[in-house]
């Protein structure tokens, strides 16, 4: 059942004409620019940040039991 499915778009892939072919690799193309070079320029990892392995944990431990400042901010309104 899976390989009829997966035979089904290599087919479909190989009988593309040159534009369509082109268009997915545009596609391609901007997608591997949303997922990996946004997320390494604007979300970096916690092992960029904090070093030592006890500040990751301290960390960890602040980020879960702290309220964020937007719920705080509704309250007092």
């Amino acid at each position: 059942m899976i390989n009829k499915i997966v035979l089904f778009y290599v087919d479909g892939f190989k009988n593309l004409s040159s534009l369509g072919k082109k268009l997915w690799l545009i596609i391609i193309i901007k997608l591997v620019v949303i997922f990996v070079v946004i997320k390494v320029f604007f979300f970096p990892t916690v092992d960029n940040v904090v070093k030592n392995k006890n500040q990751k944990e301290a960390l960890f431990i602040k980020q879960l039991t702290t309220i964020p400042s937007t719920q705080n901010s509704k309250k007092e309104k």
